[in-house]
């Protein structure tokens, strides 16, 4: 009988020793937004924390993290990027108005519009108007800080970058909004209106 209570608090033991352990793995974390904050350099932020920029975070719907990976892991590699350029002019006196409008429609899916507004002269001087971004994506919001522009004297180009984030309502124990930065890089040549823009996400 005593071995038989014996066995009986061994494997009592064992079935509390085998649930501590796996409260405590490691692997159990997969599923947390820290994997989103370690592959993308993600953050977690609070809705208060940006809905100064109107970015209302609360009309997103919320996805598992398995779709916010997919999602961040396809605009990463451009799968299946798909570029248009449009250059709009309008003359006035010795200015010339442009809008200069690129985007990038990502695994047929995600589309990052930006429109930048400059003036040119003829001497070859351009000026930055502002700017319009758009993404057509009703899982995520887009949110472009303003370009800097400057002249790169050697191709004749003029170069423009950002800094910009993409926001989620990711669903990992409630709500979490994710902040992801995406870096913007872009280019226009006046005399030929070529453009082109990428980032790094």
């Amino acid at each position: 009988m005593k071995a038989i209570h014996l066995l009986i608090a061994t494997l009592i033991m064992m079935s509390l020793a085998s649930c501590t352990a796996e409260s405590s793995d490691p692997v159990d974390n997969s599923s947390s937004t820290y994997f989103l904050e370690r592959t993308y350099g993600a953050r977690s932020v609070t809705y208060e924390e940006n809905n100064s920029d109107n970015l209302n975070l609360n009309d997103l719907p919320a996805i598992s993290l398995k779709e916010a990976d997919e999602i961040l892991s396809n605009l990463r590699k451009h799968t299946n990027a798909k570029e248009e350029h449009n250059i709009l002019a309008a003359d006035k006196g010795n200015q010339t108005l442009l809008k200069v409008i690129t985007s990038q429609t990502i695994n047929g899916k995600y589309t990052f519009t930006i429109q930048l507004n400059l003036t040119g002269y003829a001497d070859g001087d351009l000026y930055y108007n502002g700017y319009n971004a758009e993404c057509s994506s009703s899982l995520m919001k887009w949110y472009v800080k303003g370009f800097s522009l400057a002249s790169d004297n050697s191709e004749g180009n003029f170069i423009f970058q950002s800094e910009s984030y993409i926001y989620m309502k990711v669903a990992d124990n409630g709500i979490k909004y994710m902040q992801i930065p995406v870096s913007i890089w872009g280019t226009y040549n006046p005399k030929s209106h070529d453009a082109s823009f990428t980032y790094k996400l």
